[in-house]
């Protein structure tokens, strides 16, 4: 067994990859996990818990029901137990790249020793998870590929002896549910927002989690319906009609706060891609859930982060490919941020574990960026002399009731979202200056379009240097817009 997790090791840079290496634990316990893959071609990963490793095999169409539908199974190199519970991005150039999440686990029992089973050729496996309930016949057919097939005669037989073995008949107490016990206990929740920090805080009481690039969206879920709300409560359920149906059967009720997100090739969540998404009507959205404020009526908002947090794990169980329960690390911030700018990440946030949950900007979520970058108020641009194209925005802050200008952002665009972007910003031109510090010669507009800006730094006299232009934003409010930094 030591041979093949030296083989797993082999193919991993764990200064790259947030994979676990590979260590034996051994462990009595029989433990399965089926993992959604999806790396150059998608599969399902199935894995067996074994004398302190994982036995693993990769499953394109991953089980079926059918029992004349032998499914292809590839037994690949053995995986470390901490694979069990591994999800997340797996990055490009490394061995398996792609997004893992975990689509089932449970415990399992078998029909004769593994080690032998894999000898002989032939074994079954009956599998008790949230998904996978049954018996399924594992059958070699030639070199590394083995069948699954669901076996009909055994789970018939299993059928037949749990119909005989039902309770009394004619005992059962008539309960009487209460049907308000499981509403939501509120109805509108405002989002816990964290604090731009410098320092990276140290301690185990701190939590350290990935900073994502998308909106940040409040779910509602009752009754098989579902309300996803923006920061400023606008309904964006409509345009994420997949991610609504996967929640809608989640549980009785429950509120959920998240980042709806889409991933580029590089697994990280792309603020860019996520727009034109949107314009699309793609339903190529991921919903990260980070937290949750309540669940089955219940209002959890007064328990502390860490309890909460094992509520949302729990829960985590019955999501579907395309919600992911956010990863977590524990008091090493420094480590955390260091990979996060390694991968080119936007940033890191750290949560208090005895924070509890109300709603507002304080010191217990801090935020940590990896570079700087924040939206601003579109108040102006310039044009082009040689082609009249659009050649720069003028954006600015509110502080109080007035706008200020902070700088020019003039990369960034395609020929495309200039074309588009200036057609916009005509519509709502104006004859003069919505800035208190600014008034040169250029093409002013009504301050009603906010843009998401990357920057270098910010001088001294509040200026934007190397600004570039991320995409608009429309999930926040103008008047909302201030200088993080302040």
């Amino acid at each position: 067994m030591l041979k093949m997790l030296e083989k797993y090791n082999e193919k991993r840079d764990f200064d790259i990859t947030n994979e676990p290496k590979g260590k034996i634990k051994k462990t009595k316990s029989k433990r399965f996990v089926v993992q959604f893959h999806e790396a150059r071609r998608d599969h399902y990963d199935f894995r067996l818990e074994h004398n302190g490793v994982l036995v693993s095999f990769a499953v394109p169409k991953g089980f079926s029901y059918d029992s004349s539908d032998k499914r292809l199974a590839v037994h690949v190199e053995d995986h470390p137990l901490d694979y069990i519970n591994f999800e997340g991005v797996i990055p490009k150039g490394q061995y398996g790249a792609g997004r893992v999440q975990v689509w089932d686990k449970g415990t399992y029992a078998i029909s004769e020793d593994l080690d032998l089973g894999l000898k002989k050729g032939n074994f079954k496996v009956y599998l008790k998870g949230e998904k996978l309930k049954g018996v399924w016949s594992i059958v070699h057919f030639k070199e590394e590929n083995w069948l699954v097939i669901f076996d009909k005669k055994f789970n018939n037989l299993e059928n037949t002896l749990k119909n005989s073995l039902k309770n009394e008949k004619n005992t059962k107490k008539s309960l009487k549910i209460d049907k308000n016990s499981k509403k939501l206990p509120f109805k509108k929740a405002s989002a816990q927002l964290a604090t731009l920090s410098k320092n990276i805080p140290k301690g185990k009481e701190w939590l350290f989690e990935i900073k994502y690039d998308g909106y940040r969206i409040v779910s509602y879920i009752q009754n098989g319906k579902v309300k996803l709300l923006s920061r400023k409560e606008k309904d964006y359920t409509k345009n994420f009609p997949k991610i609504s149906n996967s929640l809608k059967n989640l549980a009785d009720s429950a509120v959920l706060d998240g980042e709806m997100v889409v991933f580029d090739e590089n697994g990280r969540s792309d603020f860019s891609l996520m727009q034109e998404s949107i314009k699309k009507h793609q339903n190529n959205f991921y919903y990260v859930v980070f937290d949750i404020l309540a669940l089955d009526g219940e209002d959890l908002r007064e328990k502390e982060l860490q309890k909460r947090r094992k509520i949302l794990e729990n829960l985590s169980k019955l999501f579907t490919e395309n919600i992911i329960l956010s990863q977590i690390v524990e008091g090493k911030g420094k480590e955390c941020f260091a990979l996060a700018k390694k991968l080119g990440l936007e940033g890191i946030v750290a949560k208090n574990k005895t924070s509890t949950y109300h709603g507002k900007r304080d010191d217990s979520w801090l935020k940590i960026k990896c570079y700087q970058r924040q939206e601003f108020v579109i108040g102006g641009f310039l044009i082009s002399d040689i082609d009249n194209k659009l050649s720069a925005l003028l954006v600015g802050y509110f502080a109080g009731e007035k706008l200020f200008f902070i700088g020019k952002v003039g990369t960034g665009f395609s020929e495309e979202i200039k074309e588009k972007l200036l057609k916009k910003l005509k519509k709502i031109e104006i004859n003069s200056s919505p800035f208190q510090n600014y008034s040169k010669k250029a093409f002013y507009v009504e301050p009603k379009i906010i843009a998401e800006v990357q920057y270098a730094e910010l001088t001294a006299s509040k200026v934007l240097r190397q600004a570039s232009f991320i995409g608009l934003r429309e999930d926040k409010e103008i008047k909302d817009v201030r200088l993080e930094e302040e």
